[in-house]
């Protein structure tokens, strides 16, 4: 039986964004030293093949070709196939456009907006934080970079749409890197929320790696709910998500199963937290068993906490203010399963090309 954290039975009885590095300084210093954050790679490796392993490996060409024949004549599906499957893969905007020489656009506010019945997003162009209403308060998904935004735009953001920021019994942290715990240590000392993150994230936030390296000059949230196995669940009321460990980007970097409701009607949607960063192959096989998860719940849509990337579309949000009946997360079952074979094949087909030597 998959091991159960229910929190909200215990409650009950209780009654600034720094971007992704340029591609550059990633390919020559690694993603734990451009972004502050860790790989299961030996320390200093690339995350990303070169322009010519990525052209000449034949076995990462096959992935390629199997990805894009998923993608078929959909064109949601070729567009997502276009951003996936490139040496770099998906990449937020700030970084396309510092990598094209270009100044991106300054962090700015986005006003909160209801993505399903029961699931809102608000935040920044660069980073973002969602909230789940629940029977018994509310489960916030990341916090923002600091506790001046948790003060600033999150509690002014749950009270435009009517909620109570009292009520943030439990914030889920996708993984280890401030842009995403930032406001926590503000909830868990204003409201008493608990803090839930992989264990390996807890403890690499630990050391001078972690939390004591890039993120030292910032509060860190007290040690609170640990996820240490896959399947792990965390319930509040009458909401539970299931988190799998998708190391990559940070040791613990996870990803979630969500129920929400579209129009009355419960569906489940997948999060990643940094899973688009597979730079070995424990970190792709980890990536293509949570997304075996997500085919095997019947996923139907992808979130993320940065917009317009790894599938969010902030294009989307402006379509859902005007129309709610217009949501462009939302997939088919048997769409998201080839989104999903698209995203595994695509990140295997990195870790295949970097370890292309020049032979096929």
């Amino acid at each position: 039986m998959l091991k159960q954290i229910a929190i909200g039975a215990a409650l009950a009885a209780c009654a600034t964004f720094v971007p992704q590095a340029q591609v550059n300084a990633q390919r020559a210093a690694g993603p734990d030293r451009a972004t502050g954050g860790a790989t299961t790679a030996a320390a200093g490796a690339a995350a990303y093949p070169t322009d010519e392993q990525w052209k000449d490996s034949k076995p990462a060409a096959a992935l390629v070709a199997k990805a894009k024949a998923a993608a078929g004549t959909d064109p949601y599906l070729q567009e997502r196939f276009a951003k996936m499957c490139t040496a770099l893969g998906p990449q937020n905007v700030g970084t396309l456009l510092r990598n094209a020489g270009k100044t991106p656009e300054p962090p700015h506010q986005i006003e909160p907006v209801k993505i399903f019945d029961n699931l809102y997003f608000f935040g920044l162009n660069t980073i973002g934080a969602w909230a789940i209403p629940t029977s018994q308060g509310i489960i916030l998904i990341d916090a923002l970079n600091s506790a001046m935004e948790a003060e600033t735009i999150i509690e002014p953001s749950l009270k435009k749409v009517g909620l109570n920021p009292a009520d943030v019994k439990m914030i889920v942290v996708g993984h280890g890197h401030f842009d995403h715990f930032g406001g926590a240590p503000y909830f868990q000392q204003k409201y008493g929320s608990h803090v839930v993150m992989s264990k390996l994230d807890w403890d690499w936030l630990e050391t001078p790696a972690g939390g004591r390296g890039a993120s030292a000059t910032r509060p860190l949230p007290k040690r609170d709910v640990e996820i240490t196995a896959n399947g792990q669940k965390v319930t509040l009321g009458d909401e539970t998500i299931t988190l799998e460990i998708t190391p990559g980007h940070t040791p613990g970097s996870m990803a979630y199963i969500i129920p929400v409701e579209d129009h009355g009607k419960v569906i489940n949607i997948l999060m990643l937290s940094g899973a688009n960063i597979t730079p070995d192959r424990a970190s792709v096989d980890a990536f293509k068993k949570a997304l075996a998860v997500a085919k095997a719940e019947k996923v139907q849509a992808l979130i993320n906490g940065h917009p317009d990337t790894l599938g969010f579309e902030t294009r989307w949000i402006e379509q859902l203010r005007s129309n709610p009946n217009t949501n462009g997360y939302l997939m088919s079952v048997p769409q998201f399963s080839k989104f999903a074979d698209i995203m595994g094949d695509c990140a295997e087909a990195r870790v295949v090309a970097l370890e292309y030597k020049g032979t096929n």
